[in-house]
């Protein structure tokens, strides 16, 4: 006895092929990797910078002043959290500089250890504050549209 052999219409071969090729596609938009977007940010220790989508963020926390209560503990331990994250978002651009000093005293080693951040940052756009009754945390960013326009003029300089 000879196999008989199955005859499938020309419309199901290209439903097929249709099905095939979107199941593809997709797998490629949604399970691939994107290499421009992992190329183009950075996780730091104080923040992430990603120059893929123009912008540098970054964390700072304050807790309330010894001897205040309520409402004026909460507003300058936000108050506090914000220069701590403004302090990180300047760390992420422009580095940090650190001097340290040891002094021998009667065979004691007294170790001081500073950091210093200098410069200018402005447009800081608050995307999260949380007060847990204790400590303020915020989180923030900045655009880098402008850095982009100093880095290429310095760059241009040299």
């Amino acid at each position: 006895m000879e196999k008989e052999r199955r005859q499938y219409p020309d419309s199901t071969w290209k439903t097929f092929y249709f099905l095939f090729t979107v199941a593809a596609v997709f797998f490629i938009v949604f399970f691939a990797e994107r290499p421009a977007e992992a190329a183009t940010s950075a996780k730091k220790e104080t923040g992430l910078v990603d120059w893929g989508q123009n912008y540098i963020e970054a964390t700072g926390m304050a807790v309330a002043p010894e001897g205040t209560t309520g409402a004026q503990g909460k507003a300058l331990a936000r108050r506090g959290a914000i220069v701590d994250l403004q302090r990180n978002l300047l760390e992420s651009v422009g580095g940090v500089q650190i001097d340290s000093r040891t002094t021998m005293n009667d065979f004691m080693a007294e170790d001081r250890v500073r950091s210093e951040v200098h410069g200018l940052i402005q447009n800081v756009e608050l995307l999260d504050g949380t007060w847990d009754g204790e400590s303020y945390t915020v989180t923030g960013r900045i655009r880098t549209a402008g850095l982009r326009v100093i880095v290429e003029y310095c760059q241009g300089i040299r």
